[in-house]
């Protein structure tokens, strides 16, 4: 009875919860492989980095051993000596090589490896400095937190991941981290979320219910995070530079005057991105391969490659978002913007129209209503001079005659032919009849022209004939 009121309490508080539910898991534990893997990753982290270390076990030829024959923490030549040997020495030589003679040396000439007679690299040199990113000329001193499992990542990156590799050096957009330091960095992140420091009981670790385990079956899993993570950090000091343009913009469309009287730190208004800000670098950087990158549960390395695809595009998405923000002026400051430019347009449209109107005024003629019309000789839309009192005085009087004129136009017509019948009786007589002499068409013409001719009665001067009708 009491198990029964226990159920139903449960039930009650967890009304969608059942006990299956509650016993179930909610991610697989790892299997014998992972289990493997994960000791092997947690022996290396352990091990310190010395000149001189030498670690082996026999080469059996097992399935397990073939899996692993090609991860970068063994010698060479494991099926000839029949050992899987681990040497401090030949991966010191290894990364020297790869990462810091080989990329800066010219394929063409000589390549000074500075190898000495024993074979190794020299120690100290500045190289693993300003070429590897180390903090010290001696790089064993910087392996104490990674041991050889962070020797060998980087060892792995400078061999097999050189494109990555080169983004921090110089020329390369995440130059402001050290390489080696980075990397590192990185490898002590992955230990933390494989469970692998030494403050983690190992079968607490092998108990743990994580979405990623059953991917790290295949032990290219953790080489292909490292080169990821790495990818992620360099796009993260992009990132951030971006931003920061994106603030400072921001900054200087609002205006505001608060910001340049107070006291600012050092490097504060700086668009480049610094040593100062490696701890925010880190720490962004964790946060997206913990819960987006390996929180999303991927079960292969080709889909752990999908989702980091996916998540750069987010990524870039999200800042360029950003930046569209930052290009955009304050609220208030682009309906001023707006008010400012509508004003401007409507008084440039005021003032065009007064100038059309301004222009067609002085290309207008002054009305006529008929009573004058242009004189001869003037061109059309020309303006017409002003008539002085005896120029109107002479227009009203040839007005009136050609008003009287229009009246008398049949006794006119009758007076000229009076006229003709006069000059034809003084040239023919009056009992000649001036159809019978015979009148060449020169003279026709002439007497046509001096019938056109009319004599006004008031005129003095006499019409001299005989010039008239001279050839």
């Amino acid at each position: 009875m009491a198990i029964g009121n226990t159920g139903r309490a449960i039930g009650n508080l967890l009304p969608t919860t059942t006990i299956q539910n509650l016993t179930q898991r909610k991610y697989t534990l790892p299997d014998k492989t992972v289990a493997s893997q994960v000791l092997m990753y947690r022996q290396l982290l352990h091990t310190k980095c010395r000149p001189g270390l030498r670690l082996s076990r026999p080469y059996q030829a097992t399935d397990a051993q073939k899996a692993v024959l090609h991860m970068p923490w063994w010698e060479q030549g494991i099926e000839d000596s029949g050992k899987m040997v681990i040497s401090y020495d030949n991966l010191i030589v290894r990364l020297w090589m790869n990462g810091a003679i080989m990329p800066f040396s010219d394929l063409m000439g000589d390549v000074q490896t500075l190898i000495d007679d024993k074979g190794m690299p020299p120690i100290p040199h500045p190289h693993w400095v300003d070429r590897l990113g180390f903090q010290q000329h001696d790089p064993v001193t910087d392996f104490r937190s990674g041991g050889v499992l962070s020797l060998a990542m980087m060892v792995h990156m400078v061999e097999s991941c050189m494109p990555t590799v080169k983004r921090f050096y110089d020329g390369g957009d995440a130059q402001v981290l050290p390489f080696g330091i980075t990397s590192i960095n990185v490898t002590d992140m992955l230990a933390k979320f494989l469970m692998l420091a030494k403050n983690v009981d190992r079968m607490e670790a092998l108990m743990s219910q994580k979405p990623f385990w059953r991917m790290f079956a295949d032990p290219n899993a953790i080489l292909a995070v490292q080169d990821i993570a790495m990818n992620m950090m360099c796009d993260v000091v992009v990132e951030l530079k971006r931003e920061k343009t994106a603030k400072r913009i921001n900054r200087t469309d609002a205006g505001n005057e608060n910001d340049a009287t107070q006291p600012k730190m050092p490097m504060e208004d700086a668009d480049e991105v610094t040593v100062f800000d490696f701890p925010q670098i880190l720490e962004k950087t964790e946060r997206r391969v913990r819960d987006d990158l390996l929180g999303a549960g991927p079960s292969t390395v080709d889909e752990l490659k999908s989702i980091a695809g996916r998540l750069r595009l987010r990524y870039q998405a999200q800042i360029e978002a950003k930046e569209w923000r930052a290009e955009l002026p304050p609220p208030r400051e682009q309906l001023r913007q707006a008010t400012g430019q509508a004003v401007s347009t409507a008084t440039n449209a005021a003032a065009g129209m007064l100038e059309r109107i301004k222009s067609n005024t002085s290309k207008l003629a002054p009305p006529n209503f008929g009573l004058a019309r242009p004189k001869q000789g003037e061109e059309e839309g020309e303006e017409p001079k002003q008539a002085t009192q005896e120029e109107s005085a002479k227009e009203a009087s040839e007005t009136m005659n050609q008003t009287e004129d229009s009246n008398d136009d049949d006794d006119d017509k009758v007076e000229e032919r009076s006229k003709a019948k006069t000059i034809e009786e003084m040239l023919f007589g009056d009992d000649n009849d001036s159809s019978d002499v015979l009148v060449d068409d020169a003279t026709k013409e002439v007497m046509s022209a001096a019938a056109n001719f009319s004599i006004d009665d008031d005129d003095d001067d006499e019409v001299d004939l005989d010039q008239m009708l001279s050839p």
